[in-house]
Formats: structure tokens, C-alpha cells, sequence
């Protein structure tokens, strides 16, 4: 009898633990999303960028092809009651690889003593050195809002350099250069993901926003619509998944020197978030637009850019 009485309240524990472990799991699905960083605290991302596409210029085909990996150490200085964050970030490693028929080609790791050469080395070493190091500061808000970014010192003084130059030259692409001051910014505030007020629901959505001027044409507009898609298992843990779709626009200048059109377009991304620790797991994203210019010369441009985002670090450089 005592071993039966002993049984049933195992049974009736189980029963009453499950219970409670089901109202927690409710709980925390039903709180929303948000950044929680820790004083002191580092958290190591490689953050990789593709481009590859053909330009057509008044008939003569280029055809290029991009890709950078940067790994890099957002270390927490402070936080604030309301849980807004004070990084740094520094860029621990860089890995460049570009081929093209105009500049050469480029590999270039900063973990190899090779030293990278070609004519599209010598115009971006400046900024590679600039970068690399070098630590970038800003603030983190809860729910991913960017503000108050710093550049290094090395870095501005290129910028500076750049702009007093009298052989400076405007470029022309949609979404920026990533190696402009404009389009570095970008591409950190692009890295944090920003997240809605509400809790997780298929009904939830919220909208990036991002301005390129273009001199002469005008100014382009990318969209980034987000919403949350259920959950995802990885490592035998359960992420929230929060699903991307990209638009880009363009509004013409008044009297534009040329004449701008997006003919074709797709962007998607998915981004893995831990809910528990507060910060971003992986993400995967890939845009895609044909773009069509007429004016004093006539250009078309069918791109493709890729972008991912994990924890870690790049694996080593292989030895020779």
C-alpha cells in the first residue's frame, strides 16, 4: 500500500511539473523578442558579403565578382537601465576575394603574411587598414535600434582623404558601396537585427528603411518587411524565426542626368534569434535586381548580393 501511495504521487508530481513547465514554455512564447546584452560580455560573429553580377555598358559586357567574410568581436562596455547597450566592435580578421576584368583580381586574408597586390589592392588597402583592428563604437537599443556610430580614427582620416582629393570620383550602384563611410554604416546597422514592440505572431510585421542618394538620378529606397515564421531547432535548441522580404525603389531627381529603373527584383532572408540570451544566431539572406539606366550612356546591371550572419569564427587559414 505505502508503495502504491508513493506511486501515485510521482504520477500526480509529473502531472503538476509538466503542467508548469507547459505554462513557462507559453509564457516565454507569448513575451516578445528583445536584445539582452551583458556588461563586459563578447559575442563573436562572421559576417559574410557576396556580390556577383555582369554590367553592361553602351554594349560592352563586365562581368565581376565579390566576396568578403569579416569576423568580429561585439564586446558589451555598458548598459543602461532601459537595457540599451554600448558596444565596440572591433574586425578581428578580414578575407577578400574579388576578380574583375577592370581592377585584376584580389585574395587577400589578414591572417596570411602574403601580402594581397593588383590595382584594386592598392585603391582598397587604405580602407582594409583603416578597418582592421580598429574598433567601432555605437548603441543598441532592446529592440535592435542603431544609433551613435563611430567610425575609428584611421578609418575617418581615409574618408577625409578621400573627399579632399581632386581625383574623386562619384560611383553609381543600388545599395550603396561597401566601402564608403555611408555603406559601412549600413552594413553594421543592416547586422542588427531590429525587432517589433509586439510578441511573436504570424499577424506581427515590421518595416527597415534605408535611403541611398544617388547624385544625378536620384534616390533609392530599400524596404525590408519582417515577420515572425514559428521556430527552428538548431544544436537542439529552439530560435525564434523571423522571416525577411526586400523592395527596393527609386524616385527619380528633379532634371535627372539619367534616367533610373529597377525592371526586376527579389529579396529574402531568414534570421535564427535566441529568445533566452537575447541575440542572434544565424541569419541568410540573398537580393536580386536587374536595373536599367539610360542617359548620356546607356548601363544595365543584373546583380546578386548574398549575406550571412553566425556566432563563431571563420575556420583557420589553411597552411601552404
Amino acid at each position: 500500500m505505502h508503495a502504491l501511495r508513493t506511486f501515485i504521487r510521482a504520477i500526480k508530481l509529473s502531472i503538476c511539473l509538466a503542467t508548469a513547465l507547459t505554462a513557462i514554455a507559453a509564457r516565454a512564447a507569448e513575451a516578445p523578442v528583445r536584445w539582452k546584452f551583458k556588461e563586459g560580455e563578447t559575442l563573436n560573429y562572421v559576417l559574410e558579403r557576396g556580390v556577383e553580377g555582369k554590367l553592361n555598358l553602351t554594349g560592352s559586357e563586365i562581368a565581376f565578382k565579390m566576396g568578403m567574410a569579416f569576423d568580429i568581436a561585439w564586446k558589451a562596455k555598458s548598459v543602461a537601465p532601459d537595457g540599451t547597450a554600448a558596444l565596440e566592435l572591433t574586425i578581428e580578421r578580414m578575407q577578400i576575394n574579388m576578380a574583375s576584368p577592370l581592377g585584376g583580381n584580389v585574395a587577400y586574408d589578414s591572417t596570411k603574411p602574403e601580402a594581397a597586390a593588383g590595382v584594386m589592392w592598392a585603391q582598397m588597402e587604405p580602407m582594409v587598414t583603416g578597418m582592421l583592428n580598429q574598433t567601432f563604437r555605437l548603441k543598441v537599443t532592446p529592440l535592435g535600434k542603431v544609433s551613435d556610430i563611430e567610425l575609428p580614427q584611421k578609418l575617418s582620416d581615409v574618408f577625409l582623404k578621400q573627399q579632399q582629393s581632386p581625383n574623386r570620383q562619384a560611383g553609381f550602384g543600388v545599395g550603396g558601396s561597401a566601402f564608403s563611410e555611408k555603406g559601412i554604416k549600413e552594413l553594421i546597422e543592416k547586422s542588427v537585427l531590429p525587432l517589433p514592440e509586439a510578441a511573436p505572431a504570424k499577424d506581427v510585421s515590421w518595416v527597415q528603411h534605408f535611403d541611398n542618394q544617388i547624385r544625378g538620378a536620384g534616390n533609392q529606397m530599400t524596404d525590408t518587411t519582417y515577420t515572425f515564421d514559428g521556430t527552428e531547432s538548431l544544436d537542439g535548441k529552439q530560435l525564434a524565426k523571423i522571416a525577411a522580404k526586400t523592395e527596393m525603389t527609386f524616385e527619380p531627381a528633379e532634371n535627372p542626368m539619367a534616367d533610373v529603373e529597377i525592371t526586376s527584383q527579389n529579396g529574402t532572408g531568414t534570421f535564427l534569434f535566441d529568445t533566452q540570451a537575447g541575440h542572434l544566431i544565424k541569419a541568410t539572406g540573398v537580393q536580386t535586381f536587374f536595373l536599367e539606366m539610360t542617359g548620356a550612356r546607356d548601363l544595365t546591371q543584373d546583380m546578386k548580393e548574398t549575406m550571412s550572419m553566425r556566432v563563431g569564427k571563420s575556420p583557420a587559414a589553411e597552411a601552404k
